[in-house]
């Protein structure tokens, strides 16, 4: 049985067990991303949220950046299999990865500032961080969601016409 399939389309990011791995990549990112998202925002207002929390969400947060950059890699080749145009859903998955990397950072700085305990930082900084990781949730949110709605369109779009 192959693992990967190194055909001349796309290399070791294209296919799995035959399966193309894009598929099934973003479903990691669209579950965790919102995942992570929302707990950032409980983090983001109760502290022993994070301290209780803090440490799986972080490693929750570590594989949806992975699945979101894994996604973006097997994209292309998915897009040439199946030769069709999708320019508004590729834009925006180039750029939902890098819109998670300032949540992920955020939230590790957070969960730190909790897990030391309310000495750790002014409270002036600790409400800065609390508001940076608010929006950073909502703009990984935001992009999640046009970058699935995007692709789930463009494909039972498509198939909805054919």
């Amino acid at each position: 049985m192959i693992l990967f399939d190194g055909d001349e389309l796309g290399g070791p990011l294209d296919l799995v067990f035959g399966l193309p791995l894009h598929p099934l990549v973003v479903h990691g990112a669209v579950v965790l991303v919102p995942l992570v998202a929302f707990a950032a925002l409980a983090m983001s207002y109760w502290p022993s949220f994070s301290r209780k929390y803090g440490g799986p969400v972080l490693i929750l947060a570590v594989i949806a950046q992975i699945s979101l950059f894994l996604a973006k890699a097997s994209g292309e080749p998915f897009e040439e299999r199946l030769n069709k145009e999708i320019e508004r859903h590729a834009n925006f998955g180039e750029i939902a990865p890098f819109t998670f990397i300032p949540l992920l950072a955020l939230l590790y700085v957070r969960w730190r500032m909790d897990k030391s305990g309310a000495t750790v930082g002014s409270a002036g900084v600790r409400r800065l961080v609390s508001v940076a990781l608010a929006l950073s949730a909502i703009l990984a949110l935001v992009y999640i969601f046009l970058t699935g709605h995007s692709g789930a369109e463009s494909v039972w779009g498509w198939l909805g016409k054919n």
